[in-house]
């Protein structure tokens, strides 16, 4: 005999306490499958984010303060590296990228950084349009910053809302790149030239500048510069745009007067300190010796993977109270639902009784019930999988936005085999009430005992 017919008249007949029963295993089932996919999606997107981060060289300190600095962009005060300590990298032979990264301005909210041209190709693989600074002012754009090749900005001094009342430079800055999406922080980024933020907060620029270039007592050289600009402003007004290549070249002679070249080599005995240095090795066996060559009193260094599989660690040891507190969630779940159907089938026992004295076979009792009671199971762990990948992407979308770090959340075999396992529990949990029905006596069943 076929079960189906009674399984599925039970669930019209009380079909509010059935979609409870389904909500009830959903949440369950979602709150477990939220918290893993949302776990390997934020291991996924943090080992993204630091992929281009193979060494960090820094000021003696906390690596973790220093990955969130120089990874995550999410700033704090940290120590300083010597200029003349950090400076010889460039000439180190097992060193193919040496970038300094200096920190401390930022426009509406994106985080002003300055290094070299190398990092800006060598990060986001190559330009989506324009090229890469080549004076300190011009800049580098991520993807996700709202200024297009052509526009200017001014850099104000802080962060986030230190950014509101602290002052801007006077510096107006030139957009001439726009990077490719990376999926890191660094997408809300602006990259300048290193010097330009040395220059900005009065500090050497790393280059060696003749004295002349920046103090002039008898104003011989600016009445040169004067005559000069003069010149070419009378030459802008003949072609007809006076304004503009009067603009530009007030920029250009302002370029002179600060710095007359940008990247390396730098002269050590002119270099500033930085908060980070980030470091591409040659070689495996190069990475190692540096790393051993700059552990000094005076300096740190380390691969960010190390720091990040500590936080992955600790990130593994929450969740894991978290999964424990979600299966007995579960497990409650599941043993009310199982009460709420002993109590149900108690409204039905004179039925499967009336059944019995028919004729139908105490088997088919057994498996009408089963199939009721795994039915909820089954729909409620199917439905809490696309809850929980819903509320996962959710999440993931969230912290995109506030991080910049993309994260993709997915169902893996860690959910289908959490998902699973709670169908498995249900089914033999399932056999309770079944059983219990099903060596319930007919006679006893009719009268109501």
């Amino acid at each position: 005999m076929n079960p189906f017919p009674i399984v599925m008249a039970s669930l019209k007949r009380h079909w509010i306490m059935n979609i409870l029963f389904v909500l009830l295993i959903a949440v369950a089932v979602a709150i477990g499958v939220g918290l893993t996919a949302q776990e390997r999606a934020l291991r996924q997107g943090s080992a993204q984010a630091a992929d281009k981060f193979d060494i960090l060289i820094a000021a003696p300190g906390s690596q973790t303060e220093i990955v969130m600095n120089s990874i995550f962009l999410q700033h704090s005060a940290i120590n300083l590296l010597d200029g003349p300590y950090w400076g010889k990298l460039f000439d180190d032979p097992r060193v193919e990228i040496a970038a300094p990264l200096a920190f401390g301005d930022s426009w509406k909210g994106h985080s002003i950084i300055g290094s070299t041209p190398q990092f800006v190709t060598y990060l986001s693989g190559g330009l989506a349009s324009g090229h890469v600074f080549e004076t300190i002012e011009q800049a580098v754009v991520g993807a996700a910053v709202p200024l297009a090749i052509g526009d200017e900005f001014e850099p104000s001094h802080g962060h986030g809302p230190e950014e509101v009342l602290d002052h801007h430079h006077g510096a107006e800055l030139h957009v001439v790149g726009k990077m490719l999406p990376t999926g890191t922080p660094w997408d809300s980024a602006i990259i300048v030239a290193v010097e330009q933020v040395w220059d900005l907060h009065a500090l050497p620029t790393g280059h060696h500048e003749p004295a002349g270039d920046e103090h002039d007592h008898d104003g011989s050289e600016a009445h040169e510069d004067h005559e000069d600009h003069e010149h070419n402003e009378a030459n802008a007004h003949h072609e007809g745009d006076h304004d503009e290549d009067a603009h530009d070249h007030a920029h250009e002679h302002d370029d002179d007067h600060h710095v007359t070249r940008i990247g390396p080599p730098f002269d050590l005995d002119e270099l500033p300190g930085v908060p980070a240095i980030v470091v591409r090795p040659k070689s495996v066996a190069a990475a190692y010796t540096i790393r051993s060559d700059y552990r000094t009193d005076h300096s740190t260094a380390f691969f960010p993977a190390e720091v990040l599989v500590e936080m992955y660690r600790l990130l593994g040891n929450a969740g894991s109270v978290m999964r424990a507190m979600a299966l007995g969630s579960q497990a409650l779940v599941v043993a009310a639902i199982l009460a709420a159907v002993l109590a149900l089938m108690q409204l039905y026992r004179k039925q499967f009784a009336v059944l019995r004295a028919l004729g139908a076979p105490r088997s088919y009792v057994f498996s009408a019930i089963w199939s009721y009671v795994s039915l909820l199971v089954i729909t409620g762990a199917i439905c809490g999988l696309g809850l929980g990948w819903m509320v996962a992407q959710s999440v993931s979308r969230i912290f995109t936005a506030e991080t910049g770090m993309a994260m993709q959340a997915s169902l893996g075999s860690s959910e289908l085999m959490l998902a699973g396992g709670f169908v498995i529990i249900g089914l033999i949990l399932a056999t309770l009430p079944a059983f219990l029905l099903y060596r319930r006596p007919v006679v006893s069943a009719l009268r109501g005992s």
